[in-house]
């Protein structure tokens, strides 16, 4: 189910891509190329990002590296298929051997990274805890839905630079045809209605931005309690709980776009605090079920 409205909300992205893009050139085929683009990144983005983080797949790891992470994928297998029915034995794991920052990251495409700092200080439970919370992720093709979002918002960006230019050069030859550019005047009324259009499309550009940084909030916001919650379920809220209390980043450091794009947490206290809940209502229906 989780996988189905995954696929379902990336096809929405999509499809109202295709519909801005044929509107404004009334061509189908053109939308269509373009689309198909857009779908190459959304699919396979992630192997970009990995790329881009030396990110190693756990095949081409140390003996003990790889053994550690295969037992880890085994029972995590194991446990989704027991929790929800879902087979995710086509999960790769990655690690990400320069990155002293514990964290993990899910890329979309079956692909989930654990920093070097992660897979150094988490136990086995802790390590199953972090990576059922990255699966989540997978399962509800988070980073598919992110970077479809992200295209979009770019798309958009790049119409209205397109849009301002045209308006300029439209402008310039209405200048033009008047003979306005003969004095001063002319040039300087020239130059003020430049920066009036100018300033109106780079704040509706600012607008666009600004909104969607408030939506992907909102909605990073949503799939990390989904995901903590998941984890939870599978029965590693205890340990998943810890590793946040520990990993917490240094707030004061700038993120990069591959961050704001995989890993926009919501503040850890209130992540902690929704775990601890779930803990106990888990054990409140343990208790009533004896």
């Amino acid at each position: 189910m989780s996988r189905l409205f995954g696929i379902l909300k990336v096809t929405l992205v999509l499809a109202l891509d295709f519909v801005g893009i044929y509107s404004l050139f009334q061509d189908a085929y053109i939308a269509g190329i373009a689309v198909g683009v857009i779908a190459i990144y959304v699919l396979f983005g992630g192997y970009i990002a990995l790329l881009k983080e030396g990110a190693v797949n756990s095949k081409k790891l140390p003996t003990y590296q790889r053994n550690k992470l295969e037992v880890a994928k085994a029972q995590l297998v194991a446990d989704v298929k027991s929790d929800c029915g879902a087979n995710i034995s086509g999960l790769k794991l990655y690690l990400v051997p320069g990155d002293d920052e514990m964290n993990a990251t899910a890329y979309g495409f079956n692909c989930v990274s654990v920093t070097r700092a992660t897979f150094d200080n988490a136990d086995p439970m802790t390590l199953n805890a972090v990576l059922a919370h990255e699966v989540s992720h997978t399962l509800n093709f988070d980073a598919e839905f992110n970077r479809a979002v992200f295209s979009s918002v770019t798309l958009l960006v790049g119409m209205l630079s397109v849009m301002s230019f045209a308006v300029m050069a439209v402008i310039f030859v209405v200048f033009l045809l008047l003979s306005c550019f003969r004095s001063w005047l002319g040039v300087m009324a020239f130059q003020g209605t430049t920066k009036a259009v100018g300033g109106l499309f780079s704040l509706l550009q600012r607008g666009v931005v600004m909104i969607y940084r408030s939506l992907l909030s909102l909605a990073s916001r949503h799939a990390e309690y989904r995901s903590d919650k998941f984890s939870c379920k599978l029965g590693y809220g205890l340990q998943l709980s810890h590793f946040l209390a520990i990993a917490e980043p240094d707030s004061q450091r700038h993120i990069t776009l591959t961050e704001a794009m995989y890993r926009s947490h919501p503040p850890t206290p209130k992540r902690i605090a929704r775990l601890e809940r779930q803990l106990l209502e888990q054990k409140s229906t343990e208790i009533a079920k004896r």
